[in-house]
């Protein structure tokens, strides 16, 4: 009998489509359902009866309650939480729900013995649900499982206790395991030795431990460690808690401790880490490299210190003078403020450092210095945004010597948002002048602001820059604007008004989505424009 070809039970008339996938193995038709979200795996089973139990073997489980609705906000949360029964409220079924098709999931994985990677988000105002799922008291990883994501972001509504998801026990004895990534979760101690010698990345945050000696175990059982985040993890601790991090495999460190809270949660970490490539600061201070050894990997580093930070100034100075090898390095607005009170920072050295990033803060002679201790810096950006109401306090520096940068190396320099303080405008105007071999100067708008206001006053400071600029170089302006919209360009010294580029303005062709990049010639180094000239 001649075999007929499966079709597809509805087609559009007219068309007979053939069904080529009920003609692949079940293995194959698994592993391609491994690719789409668990929710639209578990949608397959509609099909036909062979579907019925494909998506049980799937290996890859990706739940997020983003993709069935959108979480109430909190004050829509509170107004329809009724005091009496609390899941009648709509977010409160549609949560109960969730975890429901959450425990079906696993009961249908047995366990996850067959899954290799789980990703599972909630966000969600309400906790109290938490309570009616079986998530946490039947979880069990599996041998196979190389990928652990796990989000659980609540808030507790007044009222409700406090719970927070267990990371099942048998979590520290993963062999395949390479990467973790955990949210607001609990971890109990190990009762046994942690061995994870597959492990990469250990991305912690937010994540409850009973004490730091679990943390240490934790990270010492990871001997090929690439990227290690802890940030806001609070175990309790002891005044002689040390974490000890040897690790010669790290190359992306982040470290975050809100210490104007949590100041005495966060013990000391010493680190040796020969291989470094990135470091991430914020708010912590409490940081030493062990030995001598020689950071000569270090690409960039974060330094985030919020004003509240109780470290002392010069601890800080000493940091910084650790990690002064990188060639990227950002400090932000607080930061330099904090440096702006320490002698020392003049002493402070970045033989390699080529991009620098600052927020606005400090004096005229903390900028000053640190642009005479790289000298080899190629871009400065300088983030307006980041100035929390403490502009820079600007002395003249014309009998300074110029730093070095300035007159070799300095090519680039970003503005990021309108100038708003005078002697911002001053820093602004002296390394515009100052700089022999500036080529680009761009600012930035970002979407969030007042665009019609903003975009009138980044329009001004490129004007005002212009009449200002008496240095010998020729350099280009070039104007980021949000959204896609133009208002007005600089081009040759003439001033273009429109709401978007002609189509036959061919000199602006890097556009992408984020900011619309007007990336326009222009030759800044006259201080009148054609118009005048010619009058």
């Amino acid at each position: 009998m001649e075999k007929t070809t499966p079709k597809i039970a509805r087609t559009e008339p007219g068309i007979d489509a053939d069904d080529r996938l009920s003609f692949l193995p079940d293995e194959v038709i698994s592993h391609i359902l491994s690719f789409l979200q668990t929710k639209y795996a578990v949608g397959t089973t509609v099909l036909s009866r062979r579907w019925k139990d494909h998506w049980a073997r799937v290996s890859n489980i990706d739940i997020d309650n983003h993709l069935v609705y959108k979480p109430l906000s909190r004050k829509m949360a509170i107004l329809s939480l009724p005091q009496d029964e609390p899941l009648n409220y709509e977010g409160g079924r549609r949560d109960f729900e969730f975890w429901r098709f959450v425990d079906k999931v696993l009961a249908q994985h047995k366990n996850l013995n067959s899954v290799r990677r789980f990703r599972l988000h909630f966000s969600n105002w309400y906790r109290e649900v938490l309570y009616h799922t079986r998530f946490d008291r039947e979880l069990v990883f599996g041998p196979p499982i190389e990928e652990i994501d796990v989000s659980i972001c609540v808030q507790t509504v007044d009222g409700a206790p406090d719970y927070m998801p267990c990371i099942p026990e048998n979590f520290y004895t993963l062999k395949n395991l390479k990467a973790v990534k955990l949210h607001r979760v609990m971890m109990n101690a190990a009762k046994g030795s942690v061995s994870l010698p597959s492990v990469k990345i250990l991305q912690l945050r937010y994540v409850t431990m009973k004490n730091f000696e679990s943390l240490r175990r934790l990270i010492s059982g990871c001997p090929v460690l690439e990227t290690l985040h802890l940030d806001n993890c609070y175990p309790n601790r002891n005044e002689e808690d040390i974490i000890d991090v040897s690790l010669p495999s790290l190359k992306n460190l982040k470290i975050c401790n809100y210490a104007d809270e949590f100041e005495s949660m966060m013990c000391p970490i010493v680190i040796e880490a020969p291989n470094l490539e990135e470091l991430y600061l914020e708010q912590f201070t409490e940081l030493q490299f062990k030995g001598s050894i020689s950071l000569s990997c270090l690409h960039s580093v974060d330094v985030d210190f919020g004003f509240d930070c109780e470290a002392a100034y010069h601890d800080l100075v000493q940091l910084i003078g650790q990690i002064s090898t990188a060639k990227k390095m950002r400090l932000s607005q607080s930061t330099l403020y904090r440096l702006s009170f320490c002698d020392d920072v003049k002493l402070l050295v970045f033989p390699k450092l080529i991009h620098l990033t600052i927020g606005m803060g400090g004096s005229s002679w903390l900028l000053h210095s640190l642009l005479k201790s790289a000298s080899k810096l190629q871009s400065l950006v300088i983030d307006l945004d980041d100035h929390n109401g403490r502009p820079i306090e600007w002395e003249s520096l014309e009998t300074a010597p110029a730093p070095e940068c300035l007159l070799s190396s300095l090519e680039v320099i970003e503005i990021k948002e309108p100038i708003e303080f005078e002697d911002d405008w001053k820093m602004v105007v002296y390394l515009v002048n100052t700089g022999a071999v500036l080529k680009k100067v761009n600012m930035h708008l970002k979407s969030s602001a007042r665009e019609t206001d903003r975009e009138m006053v980044a329009f001004l400071d490129l004007e005002s820059l212009l009449k200002q600029s008496r240095g010998p170089n020729r350099w280009e302006a070039h104007l980021f604007l949000p959204n896609n919209k133009v208002n007005r360009i600089y081009r040759d010294d003439e001033i273009y008004i429109g709401e978007e580029l002609d189509d036959d303005f061919d000199e602006a062709d890097d556009v992408t989505d984020a900011d619309y990049n007007i990336n326009v010639k222009t030759k800044m180094n006259s201080t009148t424009k054609r118009g005048d000239s010619e009058a």
